[in-house]
């Protein structure tokens, strides 16, 4: 059997369910380059000390290493413990798939995740939101398709999630400031400029953190380490601007 768990971003976070499927567990690998955890892995390896435990890199988990994973899954139960919701990232699907294919029992939990918490506890209208992008960081070439799903968005009068680079086996992160700065330089329409947005950081962490603010002006205020994000606001219904109120004292 394979088990996929969403550890949310705290052992506050974990689930009955999660928790059950974890001391039930003879293989553990808890994912360390998705996202990052709050709290230190050993509240987790404490659950199940009689579990075969793998701190887990992206090498552990993909191509003949995810082979690995499905063979140990066919002898017992194998848990790939993932920060935040093991699927609201695409990075487990492959191993997902596979293990389907070959006819290994999966499960799924599901756990809190930066999308879920968006979406009910900025004030915002679930509804309300559009597509989410991810912005990277520019390299050779300019993450345009994040600004035109933003550009989408805003013409429909939705909201953009916008999910911020984080490469955590770099110890690489973009920060609010930085991403900024990204999309105004992206901004070929000049509309940003004036477009209210959140900063959000460490979302459902114990020092999290949420401005609102014209984007240049979320430039200025200082935010705790990542994991951030930015929401990027279309105009407001009344109950939301009410409820914004909220994080303009920042």
């Amino acid at each position: 059997m394979l088990v996929f768990v969403g550890l949310g971003y705290s052992t506050r976070h974990l689930t009955l369910e999660a928790v059950e499927e974890l001391k039930s567990a003879d293989v553990i690998y808890i994912d360390v380059y998705t996202s990052i955890y709050e709290d230190p892995l050993t509240k987790i390896i404490e659950l199940n000390p009689d579990a075969e435990v793998i701190i887990a890199r992206r090498k552990d988990l993909e191509g003949a290493s995810a082979r690995e994973v499905i063979e140990k899954a066919r002898r017992g139960k194998v848990v790939i413990a993932v920060p935040g919701d093991p699927f609201i990232a695409t990075t487990h699907d492959a191993v997902l798939a596979d293990a389907l294919r070959q006819g290994i029992e999966v499960r799924i939990v599901n756990g809190i995740s930066i999308v879920t918490m968006a979406f009910s506890r900025l004030g915002l209208q679930s509804y309300r939101f559009g597509k989410h992008v991810t912005l990277v960081y520019p390299t050779h070439f300019r993450p345009y398709s994040s600004i035109e799903v933003i550009y989408d968005n805003l013409k429909r009068g939705l909201h953009t999630l916008v999910l911020l680079d984080l490469r955590v086996e770099e110890r690489k992160a973009m920060t609010i400031q930085e991403a900024v700065d990204v999309l105004l330089e992206l901004d070929y329409l000049n509309v940003l400029k004036d477009q209210l947005a959140l900063g959000v950081a460490r979302l459902g962490w114990r020092d999290e953190k949420v401005c609102v603010d014209v984007l240049p002006g979320l430039k200025l205020k200082k935010f705790p380490p990542p994991p951030h994000s930015v929401v990027v606001l279309a105009r407001l219904d009344p109950v939301e601007e009410e409820l914004i109120k909220y994080w303009k004292e920042c």
